[in-house]
This record gives structure tokens, sequence and C-alpha cells, in this order.
């Protein structure tokens, strides 16, 4: 090859190879490990543009419910609260027909696709968002009501309710102008969801039917990406179970196309994706992943489960990691995540 020409991927990884991690764990245990958290935990939050809203003033919530409707086994209520100013974030909040509150909790991220957190909620409108919930088990909010849990399940920005008209009318990805209008302030699009999501967790702590002493947090796909940074950064998020996200940055996000929204400016300065979910630790968390998914590669999902696992037995809580490896693709997997949420939550 001409020394001239050049090539993207040896350029990559050479940025792997040579810029430092600085929270790259490095055998920590006790005192040591817990500083490392801490220190790490607020420079993520930096990275994650959570002071950058903060800063710009944090409005009262503001809750109101809109709509509420009688099911099988359970109420569904469709909320808003305010998140930042200007913002107002949908959400649906499911909750079983169990006249012994308050119950424990159940946060609900969905991944891309044109449903958003209606797929979430089981309400399915065309043939693609009945074989999401049929084939992919996407109705998570559905799945966790069934068991005996509170639900809430949001739009995620990008998404939903919330997505950019202007981004679908000009062929883009839906996240792709919200993604690049968040980083000219320092924000990142998964940095705006984790920040719902934490707010949302304000909703849970401000009601008496709803347990926020036991709150879990789980999400398929880019919602797998707010499950790993909102549990590393809230530590109010008691049990964390992402589905088909886990793997590396570099076998994965650095590899292979994502949307926009997968991409946090600066995260590889901090550390891999085993560094971020030691920050959980010893909270239980449990990776799932599809064996054949092409996005989140298997090799990439066991090597970051190993090292994550250093982190776990030196917390002293190795039997709250697991990981699940589910048959299939990149689909969310139900029998992964719900044994693991009843042993912990």
């Amino acid at each position: 090859m001409d020394d001239t020409e050049f090539d993207p991927g040896a350029w990559t990884s050479r940025l792997f190879r040579d810029h430092e991690r600085r929270y790259a764990y490095d055998g920590e245990t006790g005192d040591a490990l817990r500083a490392w958290q801490a220190a790490f935990r607020e420079d993520l939050r930096s990275v994650l543009g959570q002071d950058v809203i903060a800063d710009a003033g944090v409005p009262s919530l503001a809750p109101t419910r809109t709509d509420s409707e009688s099911l099988d086994g359970y109420e569904r209520q469709r909320w808003t609260i305010q998140t930042e100013t200007g913002l107002r974030l949908p959400f649906y909040l499911l909750l079983p027909d169990d006249p012994d509150p308050p119950y424990p909790t159940v946060l609900v991220a969905h991944g891309h696709g044109d449903g958003a957190k209606e797929v979430a909620v089981g309400r399915a409108e065309t043939d693609e968002q009945r074989r999401q919930i049929e084939e992919d088990e996407r109705d998570i909010a559905v799945q966790a009501v069934e068991r005996g849990y509170a639900a809430l399940a949001p739009d995620m920005r990008g998404m939903g309710e919330l997505t950019n008209p202007a981004d679908e009318e000009m062929g883009y990805r839906t996240c792709h102008t919200m993604q690049l209008h968040a980083q000219l302030f320092g924000r990142s699009l998964v940095g705006d969801r984790v920040w719902d999501v934490t707010r949302l967790i304000d909703f849970v702590e401000g009601r008496d039917d709803l347990d926020d002493g036991r709150i879990a947090l789980t999400g398929h796909s880019g919602g797998g990406a707010v499950t790993l940074f909102a549990a590393a950064i809230d530590e109010r998020i008691d049990v964390a179970a992402p589905s088909s996200y886990f793997c590396t940055f570099e076998d994965s996000i650095a590899s292979i196309d994502h949307c926009e929204c997968n991409y946090l400016p600066g995260v590889l300065g901090l550390g891999e994706m085993w560094d971020v979910a030691g920050l959980i630790a010893p909270r239980p968390f449990v990776a799932v992943a599809g064996r054949e998914d092409e996005i989140f590669p298997i090799d990439g999902v066991f090597r970051s489960f190993d090292r994550l696992s250093e982190i776990y037995e030196a917390a002293g809580a190795l039997d709250r990691c697991e990981l699940v490896v589910g048959p299939g693709g990149h689909r969310y997997y139900a029998d992964g995540v719900w044994p693991f949420v009843a042993q912990h939550l």
C-alpha cells in the first residue's frame, strides 16, 4: 500500500492503542475501588452532559396525567413530566391490579423502531410493530406489570413523540440532528435520555404507591445504552438489565455502523464499556446478548464480561453479575432478564 494512502480502520485501531483510558480498571479493591468509582462517576456525568443540563436550571417536574385505561390485570396511565425547560417527557405508567402498594418499579428504555413507547406497552398499529412484540419481545412494560411490577415506559428523545420530523423528511436517521445539536452544547443524545431517566426516578420518589427502594432499569439496544449509563451514574437504580447492547466500544460502536445516538464524545478517554459497567458494582447487573447479534458481536460481549467480572469480584459481588446469551440475533430476551430481576429486586 502506498504510504500516503489513508486507511480509516488502521487509524481507528491506532487511536485505541495510543489513547489512555483515564479510569481503566487496574485491580483496585476496598476503599481504592470506591474512590475509583466516585471519581469516574463524576467525570462520566460530565461527559454525558448532565452538568450542562443542570446548570441551565432544573424546573419542577409538574407531573400531569392525560389519560387512563383499565386493561386485563393492570391500569395504563399516560403522563408527562417536565425534565428540562421547554421539554415535557411523555410516558406510560402501568400499575398492577394489586391492592397492596408500594410496588417494586421497573423503568423501561425502548430501542429504535417506529413504535417507541407504544410497542413497549403492547400497542401495535402496524405489522412491523406486531412483529417487534411477537418475535423480539419488545412489549417490555407489559412483561413487567404482568409480573407484579409497576412499569414506566417513556419515549426516548429522537423517537416516538420526541422525533424530529425534519430528519425524516431529509432521509436521515431519527436521531441525526438532535445528536449533532446536542454536541454543540457539550451534550449528547444518550446523555439527554439518561437525564430523562433520572427525572423519572424523581417522579417515582414522589409517589407513595411506587417503591423507590426497589427500582430496576432494563432496555433493548439503544435502550440498553441508556440502561448502562444511567445505572452507572445514578445509584438509586438497584438492578440494571441491558439487552442487546453490552459489548465493547471497540468491537461494536467503533467498528460497525450505528445510529448517531450511540456515540458519546469523549467516553473512551475515560474507559471501555466494562469500566463503565463497573460503576454499577456491587448492585446487581445482568447483560443479555444474542449469540447471532451482528451489531454487538458475541466475542466482544464475552471479552467485556470477563473484564467486568474482575471488578465485581473485587467488590465482593461476583454473584450479582451475570451474562445470559440467547440463541438468536438483535432482540430483547425476556427469559434472560426477568428471573434475574425477580431474584435481586
